[in-house]
């Protein structure tokens, strides 16, 4: 095969199974990330070349089967359909084969070549299973390479199996239910494929068939359903189930146990209802505390260094040029708050949750408080939404779509915008926790949980709609890799370093010059009432506020450059840290977020929640201003 010549090549599997893992392994660098054309499913583009053999790979959303046409099976569809792929490359789980064969049996039938890559071999084997990759492919009738894409094995057999694919044509079929085989049989007479005749009769879509085959697809459809008792999609997907489960215990072997196993034992306790409970209060407290001192040793080592070594020599140089003095002063007040305050709480953050998300534990933490949110009208996978919001809250919102009711999205993204994202525990650890005490910082968080809970409470009766069971998939517990967590920490920091950082400098010049030309003055001055009528706050963080609309991060940036310095307890008092920390914590959520929203939601739900955000920023934010000192003057 010429290099120049590549097999395009799909990676399909459902969510969870080491997919992207291995993906990114075979690629490397060089990889591409976009939307697919009409939606809002990413996609991943990559190339890889090895002993001449070129490889456009492509890694489509997780998926669990063909059926339901969601929007990340609609998007995996089409591209078969538009792309029309060389090669699929299946990853399965190997510690969950019995349900990824459903989505392995759909794929063989399309008459497209399937490589099937038997991932996790190394976990199904620590936990006692025991997988006959070669009765497998003999059973599937195509190529199936035990691989583990989180320790690299296996990648040089994959590349080898790219050279001779199987035919579609020795691949298996399903063998279903009497009367559909014998209706498949007829529409294949007609003219059809086999793939074309049961999607036909799975689904009843004849758009662009001719009348002769959309009046049989009908009738058949009504007979099957009539004979069953069942809808037609039900028997197929029955049939599938039980062919995946026979495939599953023929080549499924168990090493006896006497004893459950440390990993077994471990995964018992971090869903118990007592001790599963402390463990995630636990890890959630020490998550913060960590990323509170790791954060705060970084940023008083940096903020110092520069500080005594940059900024002031460079400021006193330039005495003799006001103007110039102002921007380049301002210019590195933005360097060294972005540098000095951002990178170290936001790096920590994001390697403790690629930590947590890797390892499995992010899913026993939504089962385990699946019957809590259950007193709120929703279930345990609204959690995995809001735990990923400490960490973004753009994310976190695009996660709702997984959501089965539009009830279920309006509510949970309405509770992410409450969660104290890294941006905004910035602001928090970075002012508060630094400047008035950690057990202030942390009241912050415990009085953001109590604003969600009320909040969910009442938007849980209020808002109508549908209301679901869960349906959770339990991943198998296991120990992050480094690289995947350095990986993961860096596709969430390269934003602010490539997007934000730039943003803030510059923003810092031009504040500079508004600054010195007295325009912020006035806005201040205008803005005076609620900032300092009734926040009580210095009238330079109406500047602050404005622009931690931009991002989160940017609100305790601003301020330092505002009050001409990193060190805030010259600036402000502790109540009026701790005030800013909470209305910037509360109030509407960032410019990308409301984008997010608007693209999961609509402008109108949009619209409802920033505005429910500005005014519980208003009442809570105000409220502590004005009776704390009330408060302690009575005591």
């Amino acid at each position: 095969m010429r290099p120049e010549k590549a097999l395009k090549v799909a990676l399909i599997g459902n969510p969870s199974v080491g997919k992207s893992t291995l993906f990114s392994r075979l690629t490397g660098i060089g990889v591409l990330i976009s939307n697919y054309p009409g939606t809002t499913m990413e996609v991943a583009h990559g190339r890889v070349m090895h002993d001449e053999i070129g490889l456009d790979l492509t890694d489509l959303p997780g998926i669990y089967s063909l059926d339901t046409l969601n929007p990340e099976e609609k998007t995996v569809i089409n591209y078969l359909k538009e792309e029309k792929p060389d090669i699929i490359l299946n990853v399965i789980d190997s510690t969950r084969l019995e349900r990824n064969l459903y989505l392995t049996l759909e794929l063989l039938e399309l008459d497209i070549p399937v490589i099937v890559a038997l991932n996790m071999v190394d976990e199904a084997a620590i936990l006692g299973m025991q997988i006959d990759h070669e009765q497998l492919a003999g059973l599937l009738g195509t190529v199936v390479i035990p691989t583990s894409a989180q320790k690299g094995m296996g990648l040089e057999e994959l590349m080898h199996a790219f050279r001779e694919p199987r035919e579609a044509g020795a691949q298996r079929h399903v063998r279903y239910d009497r009367h559909v085989e014998n209706y498949i049989s007829q529409l294949k007479a007609m003219g059809l494929r086999r793939n074309e005749a049961v999607l036909l009769l799975s689904h009843g879509k004849v758009e662009g068939r001719s009348d002769e085959v959309a009046t049989a697809v009908a009738i058949m459809r009504d007979e099957i359903t009539s004979s069953h008792e069942a809808p037609v999609l039900e028997i197929l997907a029955g049939n599938r189930y039980s062919e995946a489960g026979l495939i599953s215990r023929s080549v499924m072997h168990h090493k006896p146990a006497s004893q459950m196993s440390l990993r077994e034992r471990i995964d018992d306790l971090l869903v118990s209802p007592i001790w599963g409970f402390i463990i995630l209060t636990a890890a959630m407290l020490a998550m913060l505390l960590t990323v509170f001192f790791v954060g705060g040793f970084l940023e008083e080592l940096i903020v110092g260094t520069f500080d005594q070594y940059i900024l002031q020599p460079v400021t006193s140089a330039l005495a003799a040029h006001p103007l110039i003095q102002v921007i380049v002063e301002y210019t590195l007040i933005g360097v060294q708050a972005g540098l000095g305050i951002v990178v170290p709480y936001i790096m920590t953050f994001y390697v403790l949750m690629a930590l947590l998300e890797n390892s499995g534990y992010l899913t026993r933490a939504a089962f385990l408080l699946d019957e809590i949110m259950h007193k709120f009208k929703l279930h345990g996978r609204a959690m995995i939404p809001m735990i990923l919001g400490f960490g973004c809250s753009v994310p976190a919102i695009m996660s709702t779509k997984a959501l089965q009711t539009r009830r279920e999205r309006i509510i949970t993204a309405t509770l992410v915008c409450l969660v104290p994202c890294s941006a905004r525990s910035i602001v928090i650890l970075g002012l508060v926790a630094s400047f008035v005490s950690i057990w202030a910082g942390l009241s912050i968080y415990v009085l953001m949980l109590i604003i969600a809970v009320v909040v969910a409470w009442i938007l849980g009766r209020m808002v109508k709609g549908e209301e679901m069971g869960l349906v959770l998939e339990m991943v198998p517990l296991r120990v992050p890799g480094v690289k995947d967590v350095v990986d993961k920490t860096w596709m969430q920091m390269k934003e602010f370093i490539y997007v934000a950082f730039p943003l803030l400098i510059v923003g810092s010049a031009v504040l500079g010059v508004l600054q010195y030309v007295g325009f912020l003055g006035l806005m201040n001055s205008l803005l005076s009432p609620i900032t300092t009528g009734w926040l009580g706050l210095p009238d330079f963080t109406a500047t602050a506020l404005i622009f931690g609309i931009l991002r989160k991060e940017m609100a305790l940036e601003t301020l330092a450059i505002m009050a001409g310095t990193a060190n805030f307890s010259l600036a402000m008092t502790p109540l009026q840290m701790y005030v800013f920390a909470v209305f910037t914590t509360i109030y509407m959520p960032c410019i990308a977020s409301i984008a997010m929203l608007k693209r999961v939601l609509g402008w109108k739900d949009t619209t409802w929640i920033t505005i429910l955000t500005v005014i519980l920023a208003l009442i809570v934010s105000g409220l502590i201003a004005q009776l704390v000192p009330v408060i302690m003057s009575l005591i």
